[in-house]
């Protein structure tokens, strides 16, 4: 079976990454990467994925009627190019990796008349944007993953019931003994400024309001204040808006006015996340309604320690006091006090880590997830006809 993973966007970020592995392990399926030229199709060939370049569009949420017309021109003239590539190509299934992907795919179905699956990874928008979202997607697609429950419950339509599918983001499995853990640990923490026998956590992903990096440091504050040893390390770049570069310019101010520059390092991007996951001693997820939370899966798979909010998709990861802990979204008291809990107790840190651990070993890998993937495309295949014939029929097919 001959697989489209469209991306309309080259810029790599969370969904990008789970793409690029998820594609890397199917094992029935024949992926091929349909995205602009740029990052993701770079890190697709290195992997030895097979890719098609493809001219896309950005679009953004907006309230300019002018902009929104504009976008929606981009967008459509997107959907054209890539449904007559689809037609040459004669793929079995096109799946789209994002919301806007699907929206892009699904323009003309009607011309390309391919399968359609959309890979729901984000908070879909509400109100008219939404209810129209939703009958475009009712009449061109055969199914709809989601990251976690909490997107799923989101897009869910009485229309949309039967082709929902819960399939959770995996990681690569990758073991880290302790003399490696002990050389990432010496390694960044050098590079970074940071004293080896310190106290650091880390928050790691795109600076956006959304992500709340705010909160952290006004924890790191709190603990800092109260004569803590403690570092805090912000990893990630402000990229696609030009609100998340402001937002970064006002923690960088946040930082100064708390007095506590000498504590905080803003890494930038990083590649070495699972490194910097061993060289740190507690990972924090600040987000407000994070769809699902990749970061914290990979920092649970080396056994580091993790504190998340109590929205979104996190819960659906983090069982609090057994695999992580959980607090409510922009409770800074709260999280400071988990942060000195953990910190200070080496037992706890090393019975979350190890539960953490545990539990992305039996729930959270890539493996796990490509298989539920194929299965998707297994059942469109038998639903389609004979496109189903490379898969196992006698396969139990579970959502």
């Amino acid at each position: 079976m001959k697989v489209a993973i469209y991306n309309h966007t080259s810029l790599v970020s969370g969904a990008e990454i789970s793409m690029l592995l998820t594609a890397k392990s199917l094992t029935k399926a024949h992926p091929v990467i349909f995205a602009p030229e740029g990052e993701v199709l770079e890190r697709a060939r290195k992997q030895g994925t097979a890719v098609l370049a493809i001219p896309s569009y950005r679009a953004r949420m907006s309230k300019n009627p002018f902009r929104l017309m504009r976008d929606a021109l981009g967008m459509a003239l997107a959907g054209w190019r890539l449904s007559v590539l689809l037609k040459k190509q004669q793929v079995d299934v096109i799946h789209a990796n994002s919301i806007r992907a699907g929206i892009i795919a699904a323009l003309f179905a009607w011309h390309h008349r391919t399968p359609l699956v959309w890979h729901l990874r984000d908070m879909p928008p509400q109100g008219l944007i939404g209810i129209l979202m939703k009958r475009l997607a009712d009449t061109t697609s055969h199914a709809f993953i989601g990251i976690s429950e909490s997107v799923l419950s989101h897009f869910r339509h009485p229309r949309l019931e039967g082709r929902f599918h819960l399939i959770h983001n995996g990681v690569e499995l990758q073991e880290t003994d302790e003399g490696e853990r002990r050389r990432h640990r010496q390694n960044i923490r050098a590079e970074l400024g940071t004293p080896q026998d310190a106290r650091v956590a880390v928050i790691i992903g795109q600076i956006a309001p959304w992500k709340r990096q705010e909160d952290a440091i006004r924890a790191a504050a709190e603990l800092i204040g109260k004569g803590d040893d403690f570092y805090l390390w912000i990893v990630g770049e402000a990229k696609f808006r030009k609100e998340n570069e402001e937002y970064l310019a006002g923690l960088k101010r946040m930082v100064e006015q708390l007095n506590i520059g000498n504590r905080v390092v803003f890494t930038g991007f990083r590649d070495d996340v699972l490194e910097i996951c061993c060289a740190a001693d507690l990972l924090l997820l600040c987000s407000d309604n994070e769809p699902f939370g990749r970061v914290v899966i990979e920092a649970m798979s080396q056994g580091t320690p993790v504190i998340g909010t109590r929205a979104g998709g996190v819960p659906e990861i983090i069982q609090h006091n057994e695999s992580g802990l959980l607090y409510p979204v922009a409770d800074t008291g709260k999280l400071a006090e988990l942060m000195r809990a953990v910190l200070s107790d080496e037992k706890l840190r090393r019975r979350l880590g190890g539960n953490g651990q545990t539990r992305v070993k039996e729930e959270f890998t890539i493996a796990r997830t490509a298989e539920k993937v194929e299965k998707v495309y297994a059942r469109i295949a038998r639903r389609e006809g004979a496109a189903g014939r490379s898969f196992d029929r006698r396969e139990e097919l579970t959502k």
